[in-house]
């Protein structure tokens, strides 16, 4: 029993230690480098997707993983994009962004493209569970489009871009 209770006052006290983080507003650098990790996060899940349901690769069991986690990732890309992380006159200490400043200069156009993306990201996921590939590739190509729908609009190219997949 002492030992239980000695785990659980660590448990506590590691808690307690964390908690004045949880509410700390983030860095600009720091939101960019996370916005910038859940894009990449994305970009992966599309990609492998995109590799299963052509299948190049034998992983039919990983689909719904793949699908579940494009429409998770496109939950958060509303809270992406704060004021404070949008691109400044480039300081040497700012992370490298492709976001435009029209994220935030067109902010209903940019709201109304990320729930678009939301909704085909959510339909691609709907969609995945009934194992119809037909309707599959559509509704992945639908999500496909609002994905570039936003980066057309609201993205800065990357040198590489030809090799971007989504």
């Amino acid at each position: 029993m002492r030992r239980r209770t000695a785990g659980i006052t660590t448990i506590l006290t590691i808690g307690a230690c964390l908690l004045p983080t949880l509410g700390a507003a983030a860095k600009p650098a720091d939101t960019i480098k996370y916005r910038h990790a859940v894009m990449e996060g994305m970009s992966a899940h599309v990609n492998a997707f995109m590799l299963i349901a052509t299948n190049k690769i034998d992983g039919r069991q990983f689909l719904q993983n793949h699908g579940d986690a494009i429409a998770d990732l496109s939950g958060e890309l509303d809270s992406l994009f704060p004021a404070d992380s949008a691109p400044s006159s480039g300081g040497s200490e700012e992370p490298e962004t492709h976001a435009l400043p029209a994220i935030w200069d067109e902010s209903e156009k940019f709201a109304a493209a990320v729930t678009k993306m939301q909704e085909a990201a959510a339909t691609l996921q709907e969609t995945t569970r009934s194992g119809d590939n037909k309707a599959i590739m559509g509704a992945f190509a639908a999500a496909g489009k609002a994905c570039k729908g936003c980066h057309e609009d609201f993205r800065a190219e990357e040198e590489d871009d030809h090799d971007h997949e989504h």
